[in-house]
């Protein structure tokens, strides 16, 4: 099960201003661990605002430490 503890939060990719909407899990949450995610195309479990959880992968191309984008996985 995942842990949200660091809440850290991601903007979706389709979301024009980038506003922080969705929580990554604790094991995705650091620079070095979104890193390697991007790397390998890895699958994260996120919180969204309303409680419920969805997939996503990092959009490498815009994503930085502190504004990790989100593309929600169909």
């Amino acid at each position: 099960m995942a842990t949200y503890s660091l809440a850290v939060q991601g903007a979706l990719a389709d979301n024009e201003s980038l506003i922080k909407v969705t929580t990554l899990p604790d094991d995705a949450a650091l620079p070095g661990s979104m890193a390697q995610a991007m790397q390998n195309g890895t699958q994260i479990l996120c919180k969204n605002q309303d409680g419920s959880q969805s997939w996503y992968t990092l959009d490498a191309e815009r994503s930085t430490p502190t504004v990790p984008v989100l593309k929600k996985v169909s």
